[in-house]
């Protein structure tokens, strides 16, 4: 193994990193190529999963930069220094595409003193990245409340129409036919117009949306599209109203839908405490204590009060820390976007929400990346509990928001903003 190279040698880095407080240890570099033996390296352990800072001894060249060094290339002619790289690696995220042996950052100098300084600042980037979990402030959250609690008391003057598609309903066989007809019998207009989803303001129905109700005949291929009975809302800047319509649509990739919540639009049976998941193991003082300690920021004593276990990358995101180095510039916006998709979570109810061996199901996207590996939360069902973890993924498959949110009536009436009674429920 090469330490040294024209007098300069690993040993004089190593005593610079010990100066520094770092211990060292030296042992083989990673290698990307097994055709020849790896250099000697002097390791130091990083903040992260398996992560090294690891020195070794190379050729140096003049870096396209005035004063900067890069790594000589084979036999070129051009002047060459021996000096040093110092590289970083880590346990690489399931997506990256390279292995341990790529580095995530590197830095070519001349200097003993320089590689030790280098050390010494990668030692602190954990500390540096990170965040404190947050979320909206409650007086910002408080006015989008109450432009939402103006919406659905006017929701009464919301026309709520039926269009179905002759074409449509000619490919459903007779029962379906029937049990089509027989849902648009009950149909609980006032309940769909209530619990339509809002925009951002909160104050009219969202645009160019589609609320899935109940899949009236199943695709020929699991992921292939059903025919559904759907509720779409009004195209922008049209005039508020609702048709309900058949259309050929993915179910598991849409995230509004309320087959498993017929209460949302259907004559029957039913009361808040079910739809809320409130009953049994759940009291409401549960419910309302894990509701406030997500509102305030506090996502995993919440999460785990209801029995939800996190992977370690969940469990750091939500405590404001980086994921790794190579991507902790992300961190940020992830740790914002995880609190704030957890903010109106119920967690109480995502163990019935999951079915055990089914692939996880995402909650939501938190941003960043290319479609091939949208990074977001995911939620499965492991060893008898729901089970959260951060990963990338480029599955549109999403868990149904119904399943797996607070319902904004529940929060409404949490925090007074109006009372059980005014909810429309439908009845038998």
């Amino acid at each position: 193994m090469v330490d040294e190279i024209d007098g300069v040698c690993l040993p004089a880095a190593v005593r610079a990193l010990r100066a520094a407080g770092f211990d060292p240890v030296l042992r083989p570099a990673p290698r990307r190529s097994h055709t020849a033996p790896p250099p000697a390296g002097a390791w130091i352990p990083m903040p992260g999963e398996d992560a090294y800072a690891v020195v070794t001894i190379t050729s140096l060249a003049a870096g396209a930069t005035p004063g900067t060094w890069e790594q000589a290339a084979g036999s070129d002619g051009s002047p060459r220094l021996p000096g040093y790289r110092v590289a970083f690696h880590e346990c690489p995220y399931r997506t990256r595409g390279h292995g341990y042996a790529s580095p995530v950052a590197d830095l070519h100098t001349p200097s003993a003193e320089e590689v030790a300084a280098q050390v010494r600042e990668w030692s602190r980037w954990q500390s540096t990245w990170s965040v404190v979990p947050a979320t909206t402030p409650w007086a910002r959250r408080e006015r989008w409340l109450d432009r939402l609690v103006r919406s659905k008391l006017a929701s009464a003057g919301i026309p709520v129409a039926v269009d179905l598609d002759p074409l449509m309903v000619a490919l459903l066989d007779r029962e379906q036919e029937a049990a089509l007809r027989a849902d648009l019998d009950a149909l609980f207009a006032p309940g769909i117009a209530w619990r339509f989803p809002r925009d951002r303001t909160g104050a009219r129905l969202a645009t160019r949306t589609q609320v899935l109700l109940r899949e009236c005949a199943p695709p020929t291929h699991p992921l292939g599209k059903g025919l559904w009975l759907v509720a779409d809302g009004p195209a922008p800047r049209a005039e508020a109203a609702l048709t309900i319509r058949l259309a050929q649509v993915r179910g598991l990739a849409r995230p509004y839908r309320w087959d498993t919540h017929p209460e949302f639009w259907r004559a029957g049976t039913g009361t808040l405490d079910r739809l809320w998941g409130l009953g049994g193991d759940t009291t409401a003082e549960l419910a309302a204590q894990v509701a406030a300690m997500l509102e305030a920021g506090h996502a995993i004593t919440a999460l785990d009060a209801c029995g939800v276990t996190l992977d370690p990358r969940s469990r750091r995101l939500l405590s404001g820390l980086p994921d790794n180095f190579e991507l902790r510039r992300w961190t940020d916006r992830w740790v914002a976007n995880a609190c704030e998709v957890l903010y109106s979570a119920a967690p109480w109810t995502w163990r019935d929400a999951v079915t055990p061996k089914r692939r996880p199901q995402r909650l939501a996207s938190l941003g960043g990346f290319n479609p091939s590996r949208r990074p977001g939360l995911f939620l499965a069902h492991r060893k008898g509990a729901a089970h959260l973890s951060f990963d990338q993924s480029a599955s549109p498959l999403v868990l149904a928001r119904a399943r797996w949110q607070r319902d904004h009536d529940y929060d409404l009436v949490r925090h007074g903003k109006i009372t059980a009674a005014q909810i429309p429920m439908p009845q038998p």
